[in-house]
């Protein structure tokens, strides 16, 4: 009898083992990124949050045709291409079309984004160069973020209300870095346009001699030398959204 029930429960163990190794998880997953139609479109998905990479052969250029996902995907912010192939973040799944012109070798350049948050429910405005659209990146808040309910956009930026806490892309904005080229006047000055967009911060290389003056503000801010303006031995700086031309080498000026 005894023989009997220990023949049993090895019967028992071994039947387990087996189910066990039958509904095993492979220890590999499979590469992410999935080819549809002859290889030519990519489906890349971001399921939990977490950055995925898909690779791809992105030299042809690469474009978003379907988004598959109920978060937002945006160029450079959710996703991008760079040249192992497309990646996607923060839950963005999406359709990418390959070799058909679109994003190059590095889709994260001259994204512009910034955060603007309603604390307590309060209304706030966050000032950025707004005229060429602004989207919705990524809702921060658990309250939501309704374009012209809880957010939206005027002349001079972002508003959000209602708890709506985001990242917002600026749509068409350029990079801050982009080199400012001085150029010369007829009797030979050097002038050179220097722009603090959204109030940031911007430096702006250049021969400043013997000394810099500002001769054209651009911008509705006022340009206050010393406070939003200056210039040193490399260059001009401009911030608090000022914007201005100046003439580099000005010898009626002391240094700077």
């Amino acid at each position: 009898m005894g023989s009997l029930k220990a023949a049993i429960r090895l019967c028992a163990l071994t039947a387990a083992a087996g189910a066990s190794a039958a509904f095993a998880v492979p220890a590999t997953a499979e590469p992410a990124g999935e080819r549809l139609y002859g290889g030519n479109l990519l489906r890349c998905a971001s399921e939990s949050e977490e950055t995925v990479r898909c690779p791809a052969d992105t030299r042809g250029g690469v474009r978003l045709v379907r988004r598959t996902s109920g978060k937002p995907c945006v160029e450079g912010t959710s996703w991008g291409a760079d040249r192992g192939g497309v990646w996607v973040a923060q839950g963005c799944a999406a359709d990418f079309l390959l070799g058909r012109g679109g994003s190059g070798a590095d889709s994260t350049r001259g994204a512009r984004v910034i955060k603007c948050e309603s604390l307590g429910g309060r209304w706030n405005h966050c000032p950025a160069r707004s005229e060429d659209g602004v989207a919705l990146a990524q809702q921060l808040s658990k309250q939501p973020c309704l374009r012209n309910q809880t957010w939206g956009t005027d002349r001079s930026g972002v508003w959000v209300a209602g708890g709506c806490r985001g990242e917002f892309r600026l749509l068409g904005a350029q990079p801050e870095d982009q080199p400012a080229a001085a150029a010369a006047t007829d009797d030979g000055r050097k002038l050179i346009k220097c722009e603090s967009l959204d109030r940031r911060a911007r430096r702006c290389d250049g021969d400043t001699g013997s000394g810099v003056r500002m001769v054209k503000q651009l911008s509705k801010t006022e340009c206050v030398e010393g406070r939003s303006w200056g210039f040193d031995a490399h260059g001009v700086w401009v911030e608090g959204g000022c914007r201005a031309e100046f003439e580099l080498d000005y010898r009626g000026n002391g240094g700077g």
